[in-house]
């Protein structure tokens, strides 16, 4: 689910990874206007896949389909190529030095956990051997590469905005982020919600909705 909108983040990441400070000018400006990352095809790359899940120890299992009996692999070598422009391989080392020091989180839902899972893996399957944590409580988790000092975080959250258990049912309050507070310190915020937004009747998880302008 999600796939292209996964690949387009990390294209975003590697483009910063390789920037240098003469980029960082015009460059980047023109690059900006010349590539069009969303359109673009999937080639074979026999060199793919970037990580291989079973040594990554991040990998949530739900995503470890080798794990779950898929015995095909073929889909793991292909790689995203946009028409307009080339895309620099990841480097994982690249952008540990890029982002020494920083934290990344990512907002959202079950595609939010998947880019998470995949940046750690990738990241880690350049330094296995290098001093790393993963830890979790209630929708916060991070995986820190301690070497380096960068710490990559999710939080899960469905729709962004706060949903309460009140007495007339489950409020989903648009106009209210009382979890924001997580997300303050970061120097790169990844934000993701769309298809909880079209649930109804049952599959809906919330009763009303409601912020100072709308109750609905």
């Amino acid at each position: 689910m999600g796939l292209s909108l996964v690949h387009a983040l990390f294209l975003t990441l590697f483009l910063l990874c390789h920037q240098t400070k003469a980029e960082e000018s015009g460059a980047t400006r023109m690059l900006a206007a010349e590539c069009n990352l969303f359109r673009g095809k999937w080639v074979y790359d026999a060199s793919y896949p970037l990580y291989d899940p079973s040594s990554c120890p991040f990998i949530d299992p739900q995503f470890n389909c080798q794990k779950h009996g898929r015995s095909d692999k073929l889909y793991q070598n292909y790689r995203w190529t946009p028409f307009s422009c080339p895309l620099p391989r990841f480097n994982g080392l690249e952008f540990l030095e890029r982002y020494r020091g920083k934290k990344i989180m990512f907002v959202g839902d079950s595609l939010s956990l998947n880019q998470f899972n995949s940046l750690a893996c990738m990241v880690h399957a350049w330094v296995p051997k290098s001093r790393s944590t993963f830890s979790q409580r209630d929708a916060l988790s991070k995986v820190a590469f301690e070497d380096y000092g960068l710490e990559i975080y999710l939080y899960r959250t469905a729709y962004l905005v706060d949903l309460d258990r009140e007495k007339v049912g489950r409020v989903l309050k648009l106009d209210s982020i009382k979890n924001g507070d997580s997300w303050m310190g970061m120097d790169v915020l990844i934000f993701n919600t769309w298809h909880w937004w079209t649930h109804t009747g049952s599959a809906q998880p919330y009763d009303h909705s409601f912020s100072h302008c709308l109750t609905a």
